[in-house]
């Protein structure tokens, strides 16, 4: 499903490569490091492609975004803007520092129902959509 609707959505884009699927292993592994279990549409995406080296990342990008959001929490602990950075998983970016993510609820749940952007120059996030179709699509009609 995502493999065609990414492939549909960019026909004219010779940057897009999408990337042979992940292993259910590696996804399982990636969530252990992450510490949450991932979204279905995304443990589905995955499976079909890791990454396409463009908007998407691949399972080993998202664990190391993962990683670097946290030494910068614990770098900036007193800062407003670390105080969440523990609570997303970053599984796209936009080439310009920003990157799309899930957002863990205080119970440290993931909410499946929103994928957030967050703004690093602005150090906040916002939802631009509710499923990853509609993110797709959005960002390349270029409505995000």
């Amino acid at each position: 499903m995502y493999k065609e609707l990414i492939a549909e959505l960019t026909q004219e884009n010779e940057w897009v490569k999408i990337q042979p699927p992940c292993l259910e292993n590696d996804i399982d592994t990636a969530e252990k490091a992450v510490g949450y279990p991932f979204p279905k549409e995304l443990r589905e995406l995955l499976l079909e492609m890791n990454g396409d080296q463009y908007l998407l990342l691949s399972i080993e990008d998202i664990v190391e975004q993962t990683k670097l959001n946290r030494e910068i929490q614990e770098e900036y602990r007193d800062e407003e803007f670390a105080k969440e950075l523990d609570k997303f998983i970053f599984f796209a970016g936009n080439g310009c520092g920003d990157y799309y993510c899930y957002h863990a609820n205080a119970d440290g749940v993931i909410d499946e129902t929103a994928i957030y952007i967050l703004e690093h120059e602005e150090y906040c996030w916002k939802k631009v959509a509710s499923n990853m179709a509609e993110l797709l699509t959005r960002y390349y009609h270029d409505e995000i």
